[in-house]
């Protein structure tokens, strides 16, 4: 068992501000910090992007747990978004992130600080071993304000926790996990993200196909953007097919393209007679044996 959360000395005083995504580690963050009986306010970004399971876990938080979760988000949130850029974020112009959590999470802040006077402290649940992009995470920063940074107090105090830490913590309070995990999803979030892998594509389409219909028809609507733009003289738009995912280099776009892509194995050359079982997930954790939301009674 992990030793109890301790907020740096530096944050003595502060207020604690947890996000909450309804995610296995923002969950973890909030069990920790009760379990600390350090005082925090959460925090939600809705991108409107979520999955129906996600909206589903945060209500069974707020009613299990006896919290108060607020909500923040950019108008018209990931759709309104694209259609005001007549296109999707891609990897390198990743501007979802910035616009529909970074910059409402901001503002929310910067609100409590105006009417408390007292500054606070951004608590999120990132553990090193997520990502390499992580991996050299502090758990405290004092980061300046500026285009792409935060402009204040930053606290991981997950930073060093494992899979198995997160796990055991969820166990200890008899918190179920989110059921996208139980459907063999490893990411939760947006639904689904720019970055979803091969599998995470293929389970969508299996599980969930109305999010793939809900695609087909953002892409055929900011494609009938672009090409609208493109009536002027400018032309702003290079190509005006948009496809949400991108596939540069594997010679197919949109939707239907990807997923039957997604469904194949040995590089895309082959299409399995019978569907292999998921592996994300609580797959992936020897956690199925867990209930998922759907089974689990509220109060």
């Amino acid at each position: 068992m992990r030793d109890m959360l301790k907020i740096p000395e530096e944050g003595v005083g502060l207020t604690v501000v947890a996000s909450v995504s309804g995610g296995k580690d923002s969950t973890a963050l909030i069990l920790a910090l009760r379990e600390a009986d350090i005082p925090a306010r959460y925090v939600f970004a809705d991108t409107q992007w979520e999955a129906p399971e996600t909206y589903a876990y945060l209500d069974l938080l707020r009613v299990k747990l006896g919290i108060t979760i607020d909500v923040v988000g950019a108008e018209g949130g990931m759709l309104g978004r694209a259609r005001h850029r007549a296109g999707f974020p891609g990897r390198v112009t990743r501007w979802c992130t910035r616009e529909l959590k970074l910059v409402p999470l901001r503002a929310y802040h910067d609100r409590l600080i105006e009417q408390t006077g007292i500054e606070t402290i951004s608590a999120m649940g990132v553990r090193a071993d997520e990502s390499a992009s992580r991996a050299n995470a502090l758990e405290w920063e004092d980061e300046p304000a500026g285009a792409r940074s935060w402009g204040g107090y930053l606290w991981r105090p997950l930073i060093r926790w494992s899979v198995a830490d997160v796990i055991e913590i969820h166990k200890r309070h008899g918190m179920p996990m989110n059921p996208l995990y139980h459907l063999g999803f490893d990411r939760v979030g947006c639904f689904p993200c720019i970055f979803e892998n091969k599998e995470g594509i293929r389970r969508m389409a299996e599980v969930r196909p109305d999010r793939v219909e809900l695609l087909r028809e953002a892409e055929r609507e900011i494609s009938a953007l672009r090409a609208e733009k493109n009536l002027t003289r400018e032309k702003p738009y290079e190509n005006t097919d948009a496809t949400f995912f991108q596939t540069i280099g594997r010679g197919f776009t949109g939707i239907d393209a990807v997923v039957a892509w997604a469904r194949t194995d040995r590089g895309g050359r082959q299409t399995p007679l019978f569907p292999p079982p998921p592996r994300g997930g609580c797959m992936r954790w020897g956690l199925c044996e867990t209930a998922p939301v759907a089974d689990e009674k509220l109060p």
